[in-house]
């Protein structure tokens, strides 16, 4: 796996550099460089469908839940913050048995998120209002992450909506904002 030991912190801040999701090829895999709690208290990524975003977040999540398990991370060099919890809405919770569509399951489980989050939880949220109307899931999308910088945690988000980049300009400038990853 070629990981390293990680600074553990409890400044709330995540560095990682040349970071490789362990069950991903080293060789074919492109290195990841991140950092979020320095500048910013949540990151969020849009752009279109190439897997490069939800890669992205599951490998910081990922990494944070293997450091803090005292395992090494596959990196070049890691800080990785202490968290009470890490939480996930990530792919499609679909569930005809109990009539949930994607976009049910994914508001459940945020609803959820969002009573659960505190100054030292990570949030982790792929495609933040999709599976419905794109009016109506671009607006639930900028109320989550308005509710998410509210409550203090450090989050990372995926979307579709290309409109959520200005919610910086918004909010005050609490968390950053990427294109096309």
């Amino acid at each position: 796996m070629k990981g390293v030991e990680p600074e553990i912190s409890t400044e709330q801040i995540i560095q990682i550099t040349e970071g490789r999701h362990p069950f991903m090829n080293p060789e074919q895999v492109v290195p990841l460089n991140f950092e979020l709690g320095k500048n910013g208290r949540g990151i969020v990524i849009t752009g279109p469908n190439t897997g490069g975003k939800t890669v992205s977040i599951k490998t910081v999540g990922l990494f944070s839940l293997m450091a803090q398990c005292g395992l090494h991370i596959p990196c070049k060099a890691g800080q990785i913050s202490l968290f009470n919890q890490v939480l996930c809405d990530i792919g499609d919770g679909q569930n005809i048995t109990e009539n949930l569509s994607t976009f049910s399951s994914h508001i459940v489980n945020v609803l959820d998120i969002l009573s659960k989050a505190d100054k030292e939880s990570l949030v982790i949220l792929d495609e933040l209002g999709s599976g419905t109307d794109p009016a109506e899931g671009m607006g639930i999308a900028i109320s989550i992450l308005e509710e998410l910088r509210r409550c203090g945690c450090l989050f990372l988000a995926t979307t579709h909506y290309p409109e959520v980049k200005n919610l910086r300009k918004r909010s005050g400038g609490n968390h950053q904002c990427t294109h096309g990853i």
